[in-house]
């Protein structure tokens, strides 16, 4: 679908040397194709929702036990946004082997994406380097995305602290909101 008229260019910030775009509300989110759990590649455009949102959860990495409470809020919520036509998309760095068994012990019934060559959370912006103080090792920071049927974000938040999970209720007010 063609951007509307009022959404706006992303704004590029220099970090670390390098220019990265920066994707806010009222922007276009940057289109991606990632391999589900069972490596079958998901685009960002048969994710949007016709008629609902989608929301895009990054996560540090599938095992870790503030992820994996985090996705297992979403799916417990996901009664309460498929009312509202929402999609839940999960996305992390892991690779989609790793993915499948997480998917399967905690038993999410929403598509996990593996962004294993760290390609979409640099377009994004929402990535901890030398994460752990391992230097090279890069994992996706803790961040949503809410995404209107043509794929405009509405709705932005990202923490610096991989331990904080994001406000759940504020999250099912901004899908409502953009449904």
């Amino acid at each position: 679908m063609a951007c509307p008229i009022d959404a706006k260019f992303r704004n590029t910030e220099r970090t670390a040397e390098l220019e990265l775009e920066m994707v806010n509300q009222g922007e276009k989110a940057p289109n991606f194709a990632l391999p589900d759990f069972e490596r079958k590649p998901r685009s960002l455009q048969e994710l949007l929702r016709p008629r609902g949102a989608t929301l895009l959860a990054f996560f540090p990495g599938a095992f870790t036990s503030v992820c994996t409470k985090e996705m297992c809020a979403l799916r417990d919520s996901l009664a309460e946004f498929n009312k509202l036509n929402a999609q839940v998309v999960g996305i992390d760095v892991n690779d989609p082997w790793t993915n499948k068994a997480f998917v399967e012990k905690n038993s999410l019934n929403f598509p996990v994406l593996s962004d294993y060559t760290r390609d979409i959370v640099h377009q994004y912006n929402v990535f901890h380097e030398n994460f752990g103080n391992l230097k090279g090792y890069t994992v996706a920071k803790r961040s949503v995305f809410i995404l209107d049927q043509n794929g405009v974000v509405t709705y932005k938040w990202v923490t610096e602290d991989p331990s904080k999970e994001p406000n759940y209720e504020e999250l099912k007010k901004a899908v409502a909101k953009t449904a």
